[in-house]
């Protein structure tokens, strides 16, 4: 979503849809994995909870209003009212999991 519909790269949306790594510049080459390949890697674990995280933060088009402390925190306010619920998980742009043995 952030690649179409924030940054119109639609080159490196194609690219992640692919199945490829995404870069970021000031962090390199970022990995992309589903929840499962998690519990794959980690036999003795499953999954206790998910959390889906910045599900609305990177879609705001105003980035004056991110330098905002009043919507820094309505945001991560209303970010965890969310977090658990699967509907908004499914469109976070990137999970916690908590697993357990």
């Amino acid at each position: 979503m952030q690649m179409v519909v924030l940054l119109n790269d639609f080159e490196k949306a194609n690219m992640l849809l692919d199945g490829k790594d995404g870069t970021a510049a000031n962090y390199g080459t970022i990995h992309y994995y589903e929840d499962s390949d998690l519990i794959d890697w980690c036999k003795k674990f499953k999954i206790n909870e998910t959390y889906g995280i910045r599900t609305f933060w990177d879609l705001q088009q105003n980035q004056d209003n991110q330098n905002d402390v009043g919507w820094q925190e309505k945001m991560v306010e209303i970010e965890l009212r969310v977090a658990q619920i699967k509907e908004f998980q499914d469109i976070a742009f990137f999970h916690h999991l908590i697993l357990k043995k």
